[in-house]
Parts: C-alpha cells; structure tokens; sequence
C-alpha cells in the first residue's frame, strides 16, 4: 500500500498499484463557517498558522484556524501501518468558546471497486441517490466488486464532549462513496436555517427569522437535516435547497478527537 499526499490530505491510495480513493479529509462547519482540511475547499474561515510533516508511510501537522463563531487548534496525523491498514487520528482543542454543526473525518472510495456497502447490518448499493444512511455504529464495511477485495473502516477511539453524539454514514453520489465518522449535538445551544446552495453560498438566513420560523414545529420537521434524507423534489425547493441545523456551543480547552482504521482485507468478510 502507498499513497500520495496533496493538499493537505490523503489525495490517492494505492492497493495493488491501483487508486482506489478520491481524496479523504477532515471537515467541520459552525453556522456560516465551513473548514475542511484539504487546501482550496470551504469558506468564511481563516487558517492562522499551518504545519505538517511527512514521509513514506506518514503523514501529520496542525492548524491554527478562525471560524466565524469560534477558534481552535487542529492537529492531524495519518499512518500508513502495514500493507493493508492505516490509522488516521484528527483532534481539535477549543481556543475560545466555539459553535460545532458537526466533528466529521471523512472517506471516500471509488464506486467501480465497491459492490455494495454494510452499515448497522443493511446493505446499500449505489444508485446515486446521495442519501444520508446514517446509524450510531462504529465501523461498516464496504464489499468489493469481486468479493475478494473489502475493506472495514472501524473506529478505534475518541474523545466526544457532553453535547455530542457519535455516528458513522455511507452515501452513494457520482462515481464514489463517502464515508463519514461524524460528531453530531444533541444539545441544541442554537438552531439555524441555511440555504444549501452555490448561489447563496450556503449562508444561514438571519437568527431572528430562523429562530421564529423554527417555532412552527411543522416546518422544523420539515427542514431538519432535509437534503441529507430527503432532497426536495420541487425544482424550486431544490434551487433555494433550505436545511434547518442545530449547534452546539463548546467552551474553550474542551477536545474532540476521532481515531479511526482503515483495513483492506483481501477475503470475504463474513456475515455481510
């Protein structure tokens, strides 16, 4: 197994001298803010400080970064440990009270090696559907095309603070599937409406109004986590694309830290 670093992350792995991946990443997000690890994607955040190292078989560094609603300090570390695994650690540590929509360390596999993916024991295919399958379980598994080549991704530790709740997903969108291990509030400090969509740049609408129209519990289960579930079918809705999110406020020195292996295993893997 090998790899190649680009930007910041994990942009090609290797198995067999073959590139199985897109690039893999690190991502979170605060009310109008949203920062991922890879160089050139996300906005409205300013990276104050960057270092990073690395070598054949590792790869780590840290960032000082300035969200809209808070800063912190990220540090990453990705290894290669053998020939069929690797072990990715991300951690963060609140410089000042600080807004999370969410903690995520993100996969993402080519679909032409996939077969079909397995989380909380169901079995999705790929059908470009880009929804969220979502369950709170540490590992699924991904079976390859000629049923010899799999892969687990399992995750290993974390440090999640009072506030939130850790999950995995798979979604199935173009040509790859993304996996996400990802941190989520159960205490809502504040809810907000963003519109999800490249003209307005995914924006929140202003506080006051998503505050009100949240009030209307009817519109509140309409636009919870909307596109991550249940796109609109309205061309209209989908143009506008409105989402309704919760964040929770972290007081400054709390961590949040994921700990993840990634496993090729060339056999079947049992039961999936």
């Amino acid at each position: 197994m090998k790899w190649k670093i680009k930007k910041n992350v994990i942009a090609k792995l290797f198995h067999k001298n073959i590139n199985i991946i897109e690039p893999w990443g690190f991502e979170t997000a605060d009310s109008s803010a949203f920062f991922s690890l890879e160089e050139g994607i996300g906005y409205r955040y300013d990276v104050i400080d960057s270092q990073s190292s690395g070598c054949q078989n590792k790869f780590s560094g840290s960032q000082t970064v300035k969200m809209q609603e808070g800063k912190w300090k990220l540090n990453f570390n990705d290894e290669i440990i053998d020939q069929s695994n690797i072990n990715r650690t991300v951690k963060i540590e609140c410089l000042e009270d600080s807004y999370f929509m969410d903690f995520v360390m993100r996969f993402r596999i080519k679909k032409e090696f996939v077969k079909y993916a397995v989380i909380n024991d169901k079995k999705i295919f790929h059908k470009n559907s880009n929804i969220y399958h979502q369950y709170p379980v540490d590992h699924l598994y991904l079976k390859g095309i000629d049923g010899i080549f799999n892969i687990i991704i399992k995750i290993k530790d974390s440090i999640i603070p009072d506030g939130l709740s850790p999950f995995m997903y798979v979604r199935d969108r173009g040509n790859e599937w993304i996996i996400h291990a990802r941190m989520l509030p159960q205490v809502h400090d504040k809810t907000v409406i963003k519109l999800c969509n490249n003209w307005y740049k995914t924006k929140p609408i202003p506080q006051f109004l998503s505050k009100f129209l949240l009030l209307n519990s009817k519109i509140k289960n309409n636009l919870w986590y909307r596109g991550e579930f249940s796109p609109f079918k309205s061309k209209i809705l989908r143009f506008i694309n409105p989402a309704a999110f919760p964040m929770v406020k972290l007081k400054k020195g709390t961590k949040l830290m994921w700990d993840i292996d990634f496993q090729i295993i060339d056999k079947n893997i049992k039961n999936t």
